[in-house]
Formats: structure tokens, sequence, C-alpha cells
């Protein structure tokens, strides 16, 4: 069975300061022993984990402050596209003024987001999923963070109007601009890439559109051209193969051209992808 402190550090997400494990005299001893046994390790002055406890909040606890940012919506599972190399953090504006080596030993992002003086309270080591999207539209490349939102809004974990209340009435406009591009219904974040990039060289694009005796497609570009993007996970087994080919002879039958790409085709070359789908768009009006 897993110590005290073993559980206190698992509740906490894996990683902590010695002030939030020890809290009474009792927890001195035990938390010298499951160092000792092996159970937890010392990481820095002051400052504990057990094995698997993500980089984040060893880092988070290391600083005193709460995951947030890119890190914390990557921590509560949601699609990002680039996972930063250092953590992402809030801490007050004025933690971490003096030098030290503990911080120095856990390279960051420090955001300074919180109260002055505010401290991690118990069971607290991540922002909101909401205060941490909203920090992407200030801090990430815009379509990284809509690919975020799309995610995050289409599990219902988040809404676009809670994003919009966690930036603030200061925020910059174009914070809100970036904001209003989200889409909760896109299913990935290649569907998410494709439509701001064709959208953003100004063709029409739907999104999830049901087509009769077809069901759901991705994309619908200026009403005949239909998109189907197939992620990396995309795996086609026969009669997942022969059910894309019905589905695709369906809509050529209903007159949609039909292009199908990959995530390397979004993810490494999507000005080509444009240009294809523009094309037949313009074939599809001729």
């Amino acid at each position: 069975m897993p110590d005290a402190i073993s559980q206190r550090l698992a509740a906490l997400g894996g990683a902590a300061r010695r002030s939030e494990l020890v809290r009474r005299r009792g927890d001195v001893d035990a938390l010298r022993r499951a160092v000792d046994d092996g159970a937890v390790a010392r990481v820095g002055r002051g400052v504990y984990c057990i094995e698997g406890a993500p980089d984040a909040l060893v880092a988070a606890a290391a600083h005193g402050a709460l995951v947030a940012c890119v890190s914390a919506v990557a921590l509560a599972g949601v699609a990002v596209v680039v996972r930063p190399e250092h953590p992402h953090l809030a801490a007050p504006r004025d933690r971490g003024v003096v030098r030290s080596t503990v911080r120095d030993a856990f390279p960051c992002v420090i955001h300074r987001e919180l109260v002055p003086g505010e401290r991690r309270s118990p069971g607290a080591t991540v922002v909101p999923l909401a205060t941490a999207l909203a920090r992407m539209l200030l801090c990430c490349p815009p379509d990284h963070a809509v690919v975020s939102i799309d995610s995050g809004v289409q599990r219902r974990l988040v809404t676009t109007a809670a994003i919009a209340d966690s930036l603030g009435a200061t925020a910059p406009v174009g914070a809100r601009v970036v904001l209003a591009r989200a889409d909760g219904r896109s299913r990935s974040p290649i569907e998410t890439l494709a439509r701001l990039a064709l959208r953003a060289a100004g063709l029409p694009v739907e999104v999830a559109v049901v087509v009769p005796m077809v069901g759901e497609v991705d994309l619908v570009v200026a009403g005949r051209v239909v998109v189907e993007l197939d992620g990396f996970a995309y795996h086609s087994g026969p009669v997942e193969f022969r059910e894309d080919r019905r589905r695709d002879r369906e809509l050529a039958l209903q007159g949609y051209v039909v292009l199908r790409f990959t995530a390397q085709d979004v993810l490494h070359d999507v000005a080509r992808l444009v240009a294809v789908v523009r094309a037949a768009v313009g074939m599809s009006r001729r």
C-alpha cells in the first residue's frame, strides 16, 4: 500500500514542495522514509516527486507556481500542435525576484498573471482550462491557439464564452478576433488547420456537413468540393476502405468533387493543399 506521503504527492499531480507535504510532526519522518525507500525522489531543495510525475508539474512545484498556458492545456488532454520546450507556468508578479538555484534548475516560461502574494493552494497545481486557453491566445501562434480551443470545445471541456471571460476586459482586440475563428465542430487538429488555411485564402468553408446517403464529411468548400482529412491515427481496414469508397462514389454521383489529404499534407505543405482545393473549386464552377 502506498505511504501517506506518496498518496499526498499523487493527489498533487506527482510533485510538490516540502511545505505542501509536511503538515504535522510525523510527516517529517514519513517523508524521509519515503525518500530512503525510493518511493519519493528529492529533485531539488525542498522539491519532491514520485515516478512518472509530468515535467510541468515538477517545474511548477520548484517555482511555487501553477502549470499554465499550453502546458496546462496539454495536461488536460486537449490537443496542442507543438508541446513547448520548457513548461509554461503562472506566478505572481512578485514571485521569483531573488535568484534561486532550485528555480534555475527548472527552466520555464513564466506568465505573471496571478495576484501579487498569491500562493499555491492545497490541491491547486494547474490553472483552469479556460484560463490556460485564454493565455494561449496571447502567447502562442494564432492557429495553434485555435487548434487547442477547437479541441477543448469539441470535447465539451470548455466553452468559448468561458475563454472570452478569462481574457478580461483589457485583452488585445486581436485575441478576441482569433477566438472568433474557433469552431468546436472540427474533430482533429488537421481539420482545424486546413479550415483556417482555406478561409485565410478567401475560400468559403463549411464544417462537419451532413450529406444525405453519405453522412458527415470534414469540410465542404464553395458548396461543391468535399475535403476529407486522414490523420496520423487514421487506419483503414477492409470494411472502412470499402465504406470510404462507397462514400466517395455517392458524393460524386451527387455532383461533389472529393479531395482526400493526409496529416503530412496539412502540416508540411498546406499551401499546396490550398492550391489544389482552389483549382478544384474553379473546375466545379466551370
